[in-house]
């Protein structure tokens, strides 16, 4: 049956979008209280904010931060620009954010398969793109409500068109597809600058030393990192979102514990959330023939640079499952050349034995997604109940304009829910002297309301802060699991 299918090149890119439509479509639907909520909803706080604001794209706005309409210190807008735009049509809202970037992943399995295709034949590009979409970070981050499958698209698109440029014809319009992918990529992920390896790998790889004097390359490099920077140069003028200036990214990559984040990627992240185990089988089998035995500078320079990237990011990829997105295409097309090795080698088994090869070949390969689905089954589960009526809860004791104070752990997500503009602390944890100073700073800048879930200080009848707003006055909602007092009288 894989001959019939190998023949229809038609047919292979359709079985390669069917693996992806298909694992992307669990949860498309749902709230975007799911792992990693805090970052899906600051997403689609900005998003919204296009939407009902009207503005353009170099000016992302939060609603986290006062009343005051202020510049988000955010990455290169592009994804949120576009969500915002899409928020009014057929009626989905936030539920384009899922969409987009389920569509990116689609492309960037399609595009993978004509990347693995010129470099390693049909059979290899078909295994390797299909078996993308099956790796368990890309199941799940290639769906979320963030720009990682958008920046994930713009990388392999840059590597698909780059190399279309280095052809004996070297045509513009792919150099200029490579360049605008490059400044998408990196300007959505600014740790995407490793791309810079792997296209310098592939430049050397066709011209050799003649890379070094290719004005081509500097060129596109420079036209896509100049982009990446004047944007960041803009965007830290902005409140923080993500890091924009150089010191904020020293404070979470934390190298104290270096030695041990990267036993960690290596023997934990890398094997279990990117390859499978199964996949690990057969990423060795094809590297072997293509790191080891054809020495490919490329593959060497974008595996190992993705996992240099990962690496060095210390901290902050240990506790961010989604910096090891840009290691899945790189592993996908070893992975792929390992099983079209396996499965000539199995055909090559002497009749008696070759239906077991072929078991065992089969074993290996429904390990991927079963090691997919049990690993990272949890990420898909719905919390924080408490928002579930917020924006009931803030229209019916609000105006549109009051300003509130929410105790949250994620700045942005109660009052994403709440539809309302204002601050966030975390107030919980605080002596209760230190909450109440706090309460009463935001109190003098405006705030009218506080809402919290109902627990902590916050708790019925003992919360030491419910004891203090309860003694003035009613709580104007409570529901059981939210509670809103007035902070004004």
């Amino acid at each position: 049956m894989i001959r019939n299918v190998l023949e229809r090149r038609g047919l292979c890119l359709a079985v390669v979008a069917f693996f992806s439509l298909l694992v992307h479509a669990k949860g498309l639907t749902a709230p975007l209280l799911d792992y990693h909520f805090h970052r899906q909803v600051n997403t689609a706080s900005i998003a919204r904010g296009y939407h009902t604001g009207a503005r353009p794209i170099h000016q992302p706005r939060i609603d986290w931060d006062g009343g005051e309409d202020r510049l988000a210190a955010t990455e290169l807008p592009v994804y949120m620009w576009a969500y915002g735009k899409l928020w009014p049509v057929a009626g989905l809202g936030e539920k384009w954010g899922r969409l987009i970037s389920v569509a990116a992943s689609l492309l960037t399995a399609l595009l993978l398969f004509g990347l693995f295709e010129r470099e390693f034949g049909r059979e290899p590009a078909l295994w390797g793109a299909s078996i993308f979409s099956l790796l368990p970070v890309e199941v799940y981050f290639g769906r979320t409500v963030q720009p990682e499958a958008t920046a994930l698209l713009g990388l392999v698109g840059a590597l698909f068109f780059w190399s279309r440029h280095l052809e004996a014809d070297r045509p513009w319009s792919a150099w200029l597809a490579a360049a605008f992918c490059a400044f998408i990529a990196v300007g959505l992920k600014l740790p995407y600058a490793h791309l810079l390896i792997p296209l310098a790998g592939l430049t050397w790889r066709k011209l050799g030393r003649g890379a070094l004097s290719d004005w081509r390359m500097h060129a596109a490099g420079l036209a896509a990192m100049g982009g990446v920077i004047a944007w960041y140069l803009h965007a830290r003028h902005g409140v923080y979102v993500v890091p924009t200036r150089s010191s904020e990214y020293t404070k979470l990559l934390d190298y104290s514990n270096l030695l041990y984040f990267v036993q960690f990627q290596l023997l934990s992240r890398i094997p279990e959330v990117v390859l499978t185990y199964a996949g690990l089988a057969f990423l060795v089998v094809g590297a072997r023939r293509v790191l080891w035995e054809k020495r490919d500078v490329f593959w060497l320079c974008w595996l190992f640079g993705a996992i240099a990237h990962l690496l060095a990011m210390s901290g902050y990829s240990h506790s961010h499952e989604y910096t090891a997105l840009p290691l899945a295409p790189a592993a996908a097309g070893l992975i792929g050349v390992g099983v079209a090795i396996l499965r000539e080698k199995a055909g090559a088994v002497p009749k008696k034995n070759r239906a077991l090869a072929f078991a065992g070949l089969a074993f290996l390969l429904v390990a991927i997604p079963a090691h997919s689905a049990l690993r990272i089954s949890h990420w898909y589960r719905q919390g924080y109940e408490y928002f579930e009526n917020a924006g009931k809860a803030a229209a019916s004791v609000s105006a549109a304009g009051d300003l509130f104070l929410t105790n949250c752990p994620a700045p942005s997500a109660l009052l994403y829910y709440l539809d309302r503009r204002g601050w966030s602390g975390e107030l919980d944890p605080q002596p209760v002297s230190d909450a109440q100073d706090f309460i009463d700073a935001h109190v003098e800048k405006g705030a009218r309301f506080i809402a919290s879930e109902k627990r902590g200080q916050f708790a019925e009848p003992d919360g030491a802060l419910w004891k203090r707003l309860r003694a003035r006055g009613a709580p104007v909602w409570d529901d059981g699991k939210l509670v809103i007092f007035p902070l004004t009288r």
